[in-house]
């Protein structure tokens, strides 16, 4: 009842203030916050094969206790002579007993008022792909490079999608460069999955790459979104390469190449973390032949720290 929880609790042998051969009634709010309210307690019987409302003599109905403060926490009100042991016995359906509690309180209960929210970014998913209410076309497909050889294309079949060249401009700049509003002919995207260029569109228009998509194409996704400007779904995709990414010593190398060319930098402060924890395995067993400069620099910085810190621990 109104936000709260209670208890009734009821002695048979009455409470040391009632009156003998009463049955003695508490009601308890065991809510953390105090309460004002009224309360009456019915008591019902089983009459004719259905429940029928009864008043026991003894009690007023009409709300007889007024208006009373149930503190919190254990808050009680009682009454030590609620009624008499012979009438409640009358009550008893097969060994149980019934009560209705019924309870009001004046308090003002707030308002519910609807705000709509700003119908802005579902206005605009609406028009997603939309034909009609777009003013550039791309040509997605065709051929798309190997993961494992650059060199090697493999042949798609091509996807034609519509977009709105000012969302774009906005959200993936380096894509809008690539045409302009109203061109009749088509602009050709190589090098990227239809179904990845589908998310990076849909997530231009304000919608939302679910976690699944991200973790089957987190490579595909980083490739296609540092090319076309789309900085947030990168970083995005990033953090869920980098979560899901076990870093080990034959791989090592192969990620901190990859995380340098793409400038990932949370990935590759996991793969210098992993140099930290990992030195002496990794030295003398990683060839750091095709490395730049820099990151041979950056590697024996971290081997270093872990060392220190093994020292320190020590």
């Amino acid at each position: 009842f109104f936000g709260h929880q209670w208890t009734v609790l009821i002695s048979p042998n009455g409470n040391d203030k009632s009156t003998e051969g009463y049955v003695s009634f508490y009601l308890v709010n065991k809510s953390p916050e105090s309460i004002q309210a009224e309360f009456q307690i019915i008591l019902r019987s089983t009459a004719r094969g259905s429940f029928q409302p009864t008043t026991v003599g003894e009690v007023d109905t009409k709300w007889p206790f007024g208006m009373c403060t149930f503190g919190a926490q254990g808050g009680m009100l009682c009454s030590g002579a609620f009624a008499k042991r012979g009438t409640i016995l009358t009550f008893l359906n097969n060994g149980t007993l019934t009560l209705e509690i019924h309870l009001r309180t004046y308090k003002k209960a707030e308002p519910t008022i609807f705000v709509p929210s700003n119908p802005f970014c579902d206005n605009v998913l609406k028009v997603f792909n939309n034909e009609e209410k777009s003013d550039v076309v791309f040509i997605v497909g065709g051929e798309v490079e190997s993961a494992a050889n650059r060199r090697k294309r493999a042949k798609t079949t091509p996807t034609t999608f519509h977009a709105g060249h000012l969302i774009l401009k906005l959200n993936a700049p380096s894509l809008a460069d690539m045409c302009k509003p109203g061109d009749e002919a088509a602009v050709p995207i190589n090098g990227v999955e239809p179904e990845v260029f589908k998310m990076l569109l849909y997530f231009c228009y304000g919608g939302k790459v679910s976690e699944d998509e991200l973790e089957a194409n987190a490579k595909a996704i980083i490739e296609a979104a540092d090319r076309f400007g789309i900085v947030n779904l990168k970083l995005q995709a990033e953090a869920v390469l980098t979560k899901q990414t076990e870093v080990t010593v034959d791989n090592m190398l192969d990620n901190l190449l990859y995380a340098n060319s793409k400038n990932l930098a949370l990935f590759q402060e996991k793969i210098m973390d992993f140099a930290a924890e990992n030195g002496d395995k990794i030295v003398g067993n990683v060839s750091f032949s095709s490395v730049p400069s820099e990151l041979i620099s950056d590697i024996l910085t971290a081997v270093a720290r872990g060392k220190m810190s093994e020292g320190d621990a020590s």
